[in-house]
């Protein structure tokens, strides 16, 4: 009978221990999940996901266009809109002393030079003028990380850019202030990065504790998305 009751006693501890060791995998597997997850959501954003920084507005220039400028960049943007019909021959080109204005490659406003190179300034500087980069959806573009001692190699592929246009990456909710840059690409003619292409070699950062947001700017639209995450800030030997 005591050895019956020491069999019990032995099956009793170690369904314990076993129950404690799936217990503590759950909250390991619920904090990497915490970790991962980004702080702040789009639908804490009082526009949404491209809610822009104090002192912005969107551009609006052609429908769904919301890279952030100055409020009075809108309003030329607007009165641009609204000439762009007397400043166009009828063969579809711009006349003399206008360009397209292209804060897109289907924006064909007609506008004069100094406009069209603020739209790729306005363009150039979307990260940097909302509210949270962090936040916005998904594009068409993902990044991977091979990890070394020090980092880790960070690599992209996708589509849905603007062709033969710049395709930048940036790193958000590390400890610097504001988008860190990481490189950039070219899309090809079809608006695509063909294949896993080498983007940058990420360095450790001391104090890193989560990973960081991984977001791209489609430099011919100013279109910025996120593209998937990376641990290699934190990859400190």
């Amino acid at each position: 009978m005591h050895g019956i009751g020491k069999m019990a006693t032995d099956a009793g501890r170690g369904t314990r221990q076993r129950w404690l060791a799936q217990t503590l995998a759950a909250v390991v597997l619920l904090a990497g999940l915490l970790t991962v997850a980004p702080p702040a959501q789009a639908a804490d954003l009082p526009w949404g996901p491209y809610t822009c920084a104090t002192g912005y507005v969107w551009r609006e220039a052609v429908p769904g266009d919301q890279v952030c400028v100055a409020t009075q960049t809108r309003s030329e943007t607007q009165t641009e809109n609204a000439l762009g019909p007397s400043r166009r021959e009828p063969n579809g080109f711009c006349k003399s002393g206008f360009v397209w204005r292209e804060t897109r490659p289907s924006d064909l406003v007609c506008v004069f030079p100094s406009s069209r190179d603020r739209a790729y300034t306005d363009n150039a500087n979307a990260p940097w003028r909302l509210a949270d980069p962090g936040a916005t959806p998904r594009g068409g573009v993902s990044v991977s990380t091979t990890n070394h001692q020090l980092g880790g190699y960070l690599y992209a592929t996708g589509s849905g850019l603007s062709p033969n246009r710049p395709v930048r990456f940036y790193a958000v909710r590390i400890n610097t202030v504001g988008p860190y840059s990481l490189g950039s690409l070219t899309a090809n003619s079809a608006g695509a990065i063909s294949g896993w292409q080498y983007v940058a070699d990420i360095r450790c950062r001391s104090g890193q504790t989560q990973p960081a947001i991984v977001v791209v700017l489609d430099q011919g639209s100013g279109v910025v998305t996120t593209a998937g995450t990376t641990d290699a800030f934190r990859r400190c030997g």
